[in-house]
């Protein structure tokens, strides 16, 4: 079954990251275009992806008691919708937000900018890949003796 699950896993993340990266998106840059620009060309992807965000979480909802071992449904943790929690996740989503629009682009297109030989973006990858370690190592450890205070 993991097997199976992990394969399928696996086809599925090959097959978007191809059309994602053929499409040349970026939901940064998608936004920025916007407000700058008024082009709406990425604006779409990023309305396509918040559809398909909403279609994928009502699918899973519905479908919830035949995946009850799913790792990200998470909504029998303690403290999953605490408003600590939901504070440090805003705290996050704007860190990631502004660093993603100082490097000119989302992690996804930094891994295809890295692929392509840019610098810049390897250098942007060592950050994001070490922010992840970091936040893993030390601040999910804090945020974890911070909810069991509340």
């Amino acid at each position: 079954m993991t097997l199976t699950v992990s394969l399928a896993t696996l086809v599925a993340g090959i097959v978007i990251g191809y059309l994602w990266q053929r499409s040349r998106s970026c939901s940064i840059s998608g936004y920025r275009d916007f407000f700058l620009f008024r082009d709406t060309l990425f604006m779409r992807t990023i309305i396509g992806m918040a559809l398909g965000a909403l279609i994928g979480y009502l699918l899973f909802y519905r479908f919830s008691s035949l995946m009850s071992d799913f790792p990200l449904y998470l909504h029998n943790e303690p403290g999953a919708n605490s408003i600590p929690t939901l504070i440090l996740a805003a705290i996050g989503g704007l860190g990631y937000a502004f660093f993603s629009v100082l490097a000119e682009g989302c992690p996804l297109r930094q891994h295809v900018n890295a692929t392509t030989g840019n610098g810049m973006s390897i250098f942007y990858l060592l950050g994001f890949y070490s922010g992840i370690l970091f936040f893993w190592l030390v601040v999910s450890e804090i945020a974890a003796l911070f909810l069991r205070l509340f």
